[in-house]
């Protein structure tokens, strides 16, 4: 008997040490992140149902310097979808709906009769997205979308699908926007009181809420979104103050089901525990919701993991992203996005290990920090924290401040050097037109220009680099220059129908 009590000490000291062990390399990883300002928000680790670790970084506002610290909430952005489906599989539950029929069946108005509750949950929907509103706000710069203009909106433009529902995986933010109109018809309940009720309240998620927009001036105990207005700029400007993202962060707010749960580390924990409890679904809701997706060919979908860097492969199931590891087996979650803000929830399912961070600057090492925590948790070494810096914001930076010559010389000489900067063609395109639309100092338009030539002689094989050369060329009355770009943009992509329809105006007004 005394053996066996012996054994147990040992046992026991042993399990200490290791987590001791755990949480001391956690501490190093992470005073690294916090001396090289790697991340601006929190992250929460637990085992078991159980916190071992959690830390805060920078500020939750900018401007007023208020500090992230645990009762800060965020925005969960796309996270939400969890949520939305979790309401939906309540409902089935309740024999309120099954997930074959039709969206039509309960919303007669509805103008794809073959959708189906299944196909808005897995994203193989075929409806089109933000882009469906484009028209409207052109013409009403003011409005906000809601949910109760989606179907008249989808009347109106009479889009067709971009594919038969169930061929493909195409991530869209619409089809949750209707599947919390479905929750809404059904419980005869708004979707914020029902996700309160029935979601918020049995997971004990006390601090937890659902807002109708995301847009937001800054505000106290909540995280506002920041990024830099533009490559040149060296600080965070709060999101809702840049009129470039207007239509992402203002026209397009309030996408209710697909987004704006606002939270805590720690209430997303308790939803994290109460879901796997199985306090909110059955076991068998659960499974089916952990199913990756079987398209109409048979074939499951995966395709890149989300957020988690390294070997896996990714997939979805009914909301949730489904990932699978070499070594670590099945995990799930999901990741959001708003133009500043990053956020991802991670559970293991094998070694019921979850991770939760928010990040309010979207940093670059938000992905790498994610994963090396579950490295660490997992007895790994984290993943190399190097983060390349952008050649073109350099680029940027010196050309407003030492002319457009120093900027070509400084690109040239740094761009062989693939340890420490990397190129982007699609960042160098967004500078091009940060300086032709966004941009008011008096050189604007010709470091446009000069941008978008660069861009152009260093990835001569792509049409859209042309195109936008063309654009900057034509907004600076060189129209035989432009003429010429938009040739040669139309001979590499024929179908370019913008660039056409550019070259027959440019070729009647001479």
């Amino acid at each position: 008997m005394r053996r066996i009590f012996f054994l147990s000490v040992i046992m026991l000291s042993g399990m200490f040490s290791s987590a001791q062990n755990r949480l001391g390399k956690l501490n190093i990883y992470f005073n690294n992140i916090l001396r090289t300002e790697s991340m601006n928000g929190n992250i929460l680790l637990a085992e078991n149902g159980r916190t071992i670790y959690q830390r805060y970084f920078g500020y939750a506002d900018i401007p007023s310097a208020s500090t992230n610290d645990i009762n800060v909430r965020y925005n969960l952005a796309s996270i939400s979808k969890i949520f939305t489906s979790t309401a939906i599989l309540q409902l089935k539950e309740k024999g309120k709906l099954q997930l074959g029929d039709t969206f039509q069946h309960y919303f007669p108005a509805f103008p794809y009769p073959g959708i189906t509750i299944r196909h808005l949950l897995t994203h193989t929907s075929g409806l089109p997205d933000l882009e469906l509103y484009e028209p409207l706000v052109n013409q009403f710069p003011d409005t906000i979308i809601t949910n109760d203009i989606i179907i008249p909106t989808l009347i109106k433009e009479n889009k067709p699908l971009y594919f038969h529902p169930g061929d493909k995986f195409d991530y869209c933010n619409m089809n949750y926007s209707l599947l919390a109109m479905l929750v809404e018809k059904l419980s005869g309940l708004s979707f914020s009181e029902y996700l309160r009720t029935s979601i918020f309240q049995p997971a004990g998620m006390l601090l937890t809420y659902c807002v109708k927009t995301s847009y937001q001036q800054s505000q106290t105990g909540i995280a506002t979104p920041h990024t830099m207005a533009a490559y040149y700029d060296t600080a965070y400007s709060p999101v809702f103050q840049l009129q470039r993202y207007r239509y992402t962060s203002y026209n397009n707010s309030s996408p209710i089901g697909a987004s704006n749960i606002i939270t805590t580390i720690s209430d997303l924990q308790l939803f994290d525990r109460a879901f796997f409890d199985g306090k909110l679904l059955s076991a068998a809701s659960i499974a089916e919701a952990l199913t990756p997706l079987r398209l109409n060919n048979g074939d499951t979908y995966w395709d890149h993991m989300d957020t988690m860097l390294g070997e896996g492969r990714g997939s979805y199931g009914l909301g949730w992203e489904i990932f699978e590891q070499p070594g670590f087996g099945r995990s799930v979650g999901h990741g959001g996005f708003l133009i500043g803000l990053a956020t991802f929830y991670f559970r293991n399912i094998d070694r019921k290990q979850t991770i939760i961070g928010f990040d309010n600057v979207a940093g670059p090492a938000f992905g790498n920090i994610i994963t090396s925590a579950f490295y660490i948790m997992n007895d790994r070494p984290p993943m190399q924290l190097k983060i390349k810096t952008s050649l073109v914001r350099l680029f940027a930076r010196t050309m407003v401040q030492y002319g457009v010559d120093n900027a070509i010389t400084c690109l040239t000489s740094l761009r062989s050097d693939t340890s420490k900067y990397y190129f982007s063609e699609r960042e160098m395109n967004q500078l091009g037109y940060e300086f032709l639309y966004f941009s008011s100092f008096p050189d604007h338009l010709q470091f446009a220009i000069e941008t978008f030539k660069v861009n152009m002689l260093l990835f001569p094989d792509s049409y859209n680099t042309y195109d936008s050369y063309a654009e900057a060329l034509s907004k600076a009355g060189k129209k035989q220059e432009a003429i010429l770009m938009y040739q040669k943009s139309i001979a590499l992509n024929p179908d370019n129908q913008g660039g056409i329809k550019a070259l027959k105006q440019l070729l009647s007004q001479l």
